[in-house]
């Protein structure tokens, strides 16, 4: 405790004053929502704005992309020059990797909620009683995006083949999932396709909470998000050698 708690600490001051994440996980969905908002406004109602639509659908993509800001939180050591420190120093790789974990978890899923809050006070989302639970979900996306971020960073030697790794998986699971655009096709490629992404039960989840006040999908996705963060946590933990720093 004596070793995670400064780590900790000093992890929670980097990634609040990172302007990487706060760029990425608040200024940049409030821009793309606002944009492709004023692009589509005449597609939809008075009742149902496009502004509600990218509200819904961008924040949880943008969330998702998280993962390689979480990745280069796992090679920050490495790129500071600091992983000689940690390597000779007598902190247990649990510390190590739970301080990161914690650090990043907690600003990701503020970002998250804070843009969701921004972004519904402006464009007059009817949440009513679906914040809570949609800030929710947001929250353990962020702690499954951080679990993904920090095994994969570890496991990948170089930054390079890592970021072109995932750029391309995220960008399809936004394609299929409609973030960029409602998906009304019900083809059997594309609908196996979206059957693939994580951000269609996501997204579908939200509108249910939101426009049906349904929570059952919200609620499992909760509970899965949940333990699959636990599991990549102690995943990272089992695996991890400091020697994965240098």
């Amino acid at each position: 405790m004596h070793t995670f708690l400064p780590l900790f600490l000093l992890g929670l001051r980097k990634r609040s004053k990172d302007s990487f994440i706060l760029f990425y996980n608040i200024l940049f969905p409030a821009i793309i929502i606002l944009l492709l908002g004023y692009l589509t406004v005449k597609s939809y109602s008075k009742e149902f704005t496009s502004y509600h639509y990218y509200t819904l659908v961008i924040i949880p993509f943008c969330a998702l992309m998280g993962i390689i800001t979480v990745a280069y939180v796992a090679k920050e050591d490495k790129l500071s020059n600091t992983s000689c420190r940690l390597l000779t120093a007598p902190i247990s790789n649990a510390a190590l990797v739970l301080a990161k974990f914690l650090s990043c978890f907690i600003v990701l899923a503020l970002c998250n909620i804070i843009t969701l809050g921004l972004s519904v006070f402006l464009y007059q989302l009817p949440m009513n009683n679906s914040f809570v639970p949609c800030a929710a979900l947001l929250t353990m996306e962020a702690a499954v995006v951080t679990g993904i971020g920090l095994y994969l960073g570890y496991a990948f030697h170089k930054m390079e083949a890592l970021k072109n790794f995932l750029n391309l998986p995220i960008v399809l699971w936004g394609l299929f999932g409609g973030s960029f655009f409602p998906i009304a096709s019900n083809t059997l490629t594309l609908t196996t396709l979206r059957r693939f992404s994580p951000l269609t039960y996501i997204n579908r989840s939200i509108f249910e909470a939101v426009y049906d006040n349904r929570l059952t999908l919200l609620t499992f996705l909760i509970v899965i998000f949940t333990l699959f963060s636990i599991l990549l946590l102690f995943l990272t933990i089992k695996q991890f050698k400091k020697e994965a720093i240098l």
